[in-house]
């Protein structure tokens, strides 16, 4: 038997299932379609074990520890960086409070009355632009800031809101070595600049608007109130956008003290967004559209428009446009973070401390937060699912291939048996013993004499049938009349191919035919009503 393609075995089992509606399936797509239905259902419970054991869920608790690592190594780094500028500020705040001091007694002037020297202003920020650009370069900041509480021309009409401030800026604040010649001057006294060879920014303005950066007015109002060390009184600032400027920054501010008490200015760092995405950016491979955030934490939610982000920016929310984010739980162990009419977000954030507990400002939160679009971590999920899927889906087609292989392999042998039985010989042998025996009983009854008791049956009981068998004869064929000639004669089916020259299966066909038209159910039947012919000759020969 030539062996067939699977997909021309497929092709053969769809044929027999369109005409099994009329003649019934055949034995091996029988045991197909049980095989078929027994793998598959087998199958069925696997898969239902796995979704009641929630495989198809692993995927989040597969994320989340790489995410929660993630996210403790950038909480740990940002504490100890934001710490350390914090440390240094405050140190830069004792140093220059110090130090103006001096400079002002030196010149006639008290840190109470600086506002009535105007023309000592830009000596004293002079004098410190050495100790600022040091202390900068030491630091983990973007840049160095000294502002003074007075202002170069009170007369101005924004001379109440206008403070002379020294603001340097460090343009590569991810480079250690050269940092001077990547200074720039953001706010101060140009004289300043020119005769130090630092370059002005494209913003540069003379003074600070304190009216637009309230938390250099607020710091020294607290410091006021609250006679507190300088390292319980900085403050880091909420992200925010200076005048002039379109970079978003987080400023480490820290009040100026005369010995005296008076507060006449503040100082401090800055931490720009681009330094914070140098350092803070995620790296774990894979995680395309996840992003870092930190954030102040109010009442379960995080205020946006003072966060700063690092990571992939088109991924995150813009802060000033969204405002803020509602924190709930989600599933396998993330957060899930919303936006009004906003796209969710999925993750996990944990607090991180920026201030002492008995800081002036020790009742401010903020969050690190790691998150990424909810549909970044589906896909992230269902590429795992998708897998397994696929995995299933092939050990389906397995179980296709399987089932057909069985099926053919155990019923070729039977087919075989069934096709001998249409030329039954008792000396071939089938190997399925159930059949090797059918067609030594077959065989056995075909030779089978004819007993003498039809010679005992009543022939007047009879005489209407044999009249009718008689008659059928005559319905023959040339062909059937032959083969019943051949039986009349004694000879069996075998011995009747042999002599027409014909196969046994044509014989049979023959056969059929006959005990149709002369309306007999078996050969034993037919030499039966043979007998009663014979013995209906044998009385006519005897009457004559």
């Amino acid at each position: 038997m030539p062996k067939r393609g699977f997909i021309e075995t497929l092709g053969l089992y769809r044929e027999a299932i369109r005409r099994g509606g009329q003649n019934g399936l055949p034995m091996r797509l029988r045991l197909f379609l049980f095989l078929i239905l027994f793998l598959n259902t087998i199958m069925l419970g696997v898969l239902l074990i796995l979704f009641a054991s929630g495989v198809f869920r692993t995927g989040l608790r597969e994320h989340r520890p790489v995410l929660g690592s993630e996210l403790a190594h950038i909480a740990q780094d940002i504490y100890k960086s934001f710490g350390s500028v914090s440390v240094q500020a405050t140190d830069l705040s004792k140093e220059l409070s110090a130090q103006l001091e001096r400079n002002m007694k030196e010149h006639g002037a008290t840190a109470a009355s600086l506002q009535e020297s105007p023309d000592l202003l830009e000596h004293l920020l002079e004098d410190e632009l050495g100790r600022l650009t040091g202390a900068l370069e030491k630091s983990d900041a973007s840049g160095v800031f000294l502002l003074l509480d007075a202002t170069v021309n009170p007369a101005l009409p924004d001379g109440d809101v206008s403070r002379a401030c020294l603001y340097l800026k460090n343009m590569e604040p991810n480079i250690v070595n050269g940092m001077a010649a990547n200074l720039r001057l953001g706010f101060g006294p140009m004289a300043i600049a020119r005769s130090h060879g630092i370059h002005a920014l494209p913003q540069w303005q003379m003074e600070m608007d304190v009216g637009e950066v309230s938390d250099f007015t607020e710091v020294m109002a607290v410091a006021k109130e609250q006679k507190l060390p300088f390292s319980r009184l900085y403050r880091w600032s909420k992200a925010m956008v200076l005048p002039g400027s379109s970079d978003r920054v987080m400023l480490c501010t820290v009040p100026l003290i005369a010995s005296d008490g008076t507060v006449f200015g503040v100082c401090g760092f800055e931490v720009s967004e681009m330094l914070f995405k140098l350092s803070y950016a995620p790296e774990p491979a894979g995680y395309d559209h996840l992003f870092c955030l930190l954030s102040p934490l109010e009442e379960n939610t995080l205020r946006l428009s003072g966060a700063l982000f690092a990571g992939n920016f088109a991924a995150g929310p813009a802060a000033p446009e969204h405002t803020q984010i509602d924190i709930s739980s989600g599933s396998g162990g993330f957060y899930s973070y919303r936006q009004p009419e906003k796209e969710g977000y999925a993750g996990l954030h944990e607090t991180v401390s920026l201030y002492p507990v008995d800081s002036a400002y020790g009742n401010e939160q903020w969050a690190v937060a790691l998150m990424m679009p909810d549909k970044g971590l589906n896909t992230l999920i269902s590429a795992r699912s998708r897998n397994l899927i696929l995995g299933l889906l092939v050990l389906m087609l397995v179980n296709v291939g399987l089932a057909s292989f069985i099926s053919h392999r155990y019923i070729r042998p039977v087919a075989a048996a069934l096709e001998h039985l249409k030329n039954p010989d008792p000396a071939a042998k089938t190997k399925i013993p159930e059949i090797d025996d059918l067609i030594e009983f077959l065989a056995a009854q075909d030779e089978l004499p004819i007993s003498g008791e039809s010679k005992e049956l009543p022939v007047q009981e009879h005489f209407a049938l044999y009249q009718e068998f008689a008659k059928n004869i005559k319905s023959l064929s040339a062909a059937e009349k032959t083969v019943f000639d051949l039986y009349v004669k004694g000879h069996t089916a075998k011995e009747i191919a042999e002599i027409l020259c014909l196969s046994i299966n044509t014989i049979k066909t023959h056969n059929r035919r006959i005990y149709m038209k002369l309306n007999v159910t078996s050969r034993k039947e037919l030499m039966v009503y043979i007998q009663m012919m014979e013995e209906v000759d044998c009385a006519n020969a005897a009457n004559k």
